[in-house]
């Protein structure tokens, strides 16, 4: 691939990040942002094949368990329009989730990619940085950066009972600026991408958004990679993370014990919901209707703030809404291949298996937009950089840029061909791995 195409796919890469939530129309109750054009130009440049077999059994998942429902059940209140917009949201989902499958992704996209997910995040943690800044100071001029295009809403960081906001970044909401931080930081430290930079980057920027389901998840991942990795510097780690922990501590704090309190976001995104999936058990056993959620919800009159809300903000919430007791079943396999996962990361040693399933499962707990082309493009950048990385050289297990690096090991032997060394030969047979 010629420098030209992999400076367009690590452009690519950084312009959909931010322009995530740009939002350009609206096509009855759904958004539609630049990031959905961008995510899907971005898969058919860097994707090889379309894995129908994959594609096949995830459009099957995703259709016939609630078209079932819909025959038996109809929704007469929410009406076939409401039914089929979810429905066409949840089979796009099934498609990217598809491409997800190995080999699907030129291998040599990746390390552009890897450098575009960089500069992303570089741009994303300095506006939440500087809007925290600003914000302690007074000002609002930094928060929603989009204006009148910004997704949904302008976000309110509520300056006068917050001396010090929540930035939201270039999002809808703090929480998912902490998910796209985070599915970045997952990406390149899974890569062993710029680790240092990575690190300092994630942990300024999860600060600056203070989502307390980020720092708990993106805190368990650190633990994981400073177990699994093989840095001397493990001690010095463990010192820093518990520095940030102990700082951290009240903050976190203060949100736990919000939990069980009517109003606030920790209750209703984990409290207040559970009647609703009670009785969706009880009277519902294979779910509702795709399109019934929001009135279903807002019946309950869970409240969220001051008033009452009409969502589900947890994504293994939604899933047994609309899947019933098959989608508790699913949540609890999701579950299950995230702690496999982290078993086979452990014994193997390889940080990419052990903390992507943990990052992918958890981040369901960020937002219940689970099928929006947004949140479903994001996690397969994580899966596009993860899978194609193959460790050749001695003693640089975990980096992405495998080709750059036998081109570096070539120059250092006198520029000898790889086939004519076979010291190098034996070498790169022994450091080569499984692939992730």
């Amino acid at each position: 691939m010629n420098n030209g195409y992999r400076m367009f796919v690590s452009l690519l890469t950084a312009a959909f990040v931010v322009l995530e939530h740009f939002q350009v129309a609206q096509v009855g109750d759904y958004p539609v942002t630049l990031g959905l054009f961008l995510g899907i130009a971005l898969i058919i440049t860097v994707s090889t094949r379309l894995p129908i077999s994959s594609v096949i059994i995830a459009l099957g998942i995703a259709v016939v368990p609630n078209a079932l429902v819909q025959i038996a059940a109809p929704s007469t209140r929410d009406g076939s329009l409401a039914f089929f917009q979810t429905m066409a949201l949840f089979v796009f989902a099934a498609f990217v989730i598809a491409q997800c499958k190995r080999g699907t992704v030129r291998s040599q996209a990746v390390p552009a990619m890897l450098r575009g997910a960089f500069i992303a995040l570089i741009v994303v943690v300095a506006l939440c940085v500087l809007q925290v800044v600003t914000g302690a100071r007074g000002s609002v001029q930094w928060f929603n950066p989009f204006g009148e295009h910004q997704y949904l809403y302008e976000y309110d960081p509520h300056l006068e009972f917050n001396p010090v906001p929540r930035a939201a970044g270039f999002y809808l909401e703090p929480s998912y600026a902490a998910f796209v931080i985070g599915s970045l930081a997952v990406a390149l430290l899974a890569q062993g991408y710029r680790k240092l930079p990575v690190w300092v980057l994630a942990g300024s920027g999860l600060l600056a958004v203070r989502s307390a389901t980020g720092l708990i998840l993106f805190g368990v991942v650190a633990l994981i990679v400073i177990f699994v990795g093989k840095s001397r510097l493990k001690l010095v780690a463990l010192v820093v993370l518990a520095a940030l922990t102990a700082l951290a501590l009240p903050y976190l704090a203060g949100r736990l014990d919000s939990t069980f309190n009517a109003g606030s976001s920790a209750y209703y995104r984990l409290i207040g919901p559970l009647q609703i999936l009670g009785d969706t058990l009880v009277h519902f056993p294979l779910g509702h209707p795709y399109g019934s959620l929001r009135n279903t919800v807002a019946d309950y009159g869970i409240l969220n703030g001051a008033a009452a809300g009409d969502s589900l903000d947890n994504g293994f919430y939604v899933i047994v809404f609309y899947f019933g007791w098959l989608g508790l079943i699913g949540s609890i396999a999701l579950a299950s291949w995230a702690l496999v996962g982290l078993g086979r990361g452990l014994r193997a040693g390889s940080v990419a298996l052990a903390i992507v399933p943990i990052w992918v499962v958890g981040s369901l707990l960020f937002s219940g937009g689970i099928m929006l082309p947004e949140y479903v493009f994001t996690l397969w950048v994580i899966f596009a950089t993860r899978r194609q990385s193959q460790p050749l050289i001695p003693g640089k297990s975990g980096s992405a840029l495998a080709t750059k690096a036998v081109d570096n090991y070539r120059h250092v032997q006198g520029r000898r061909r790889v086939g004519a060394d076979p010291g190098f030969a034996r070498a790169t047979a022994r450091a080569v791995r499984p692939s992730l």
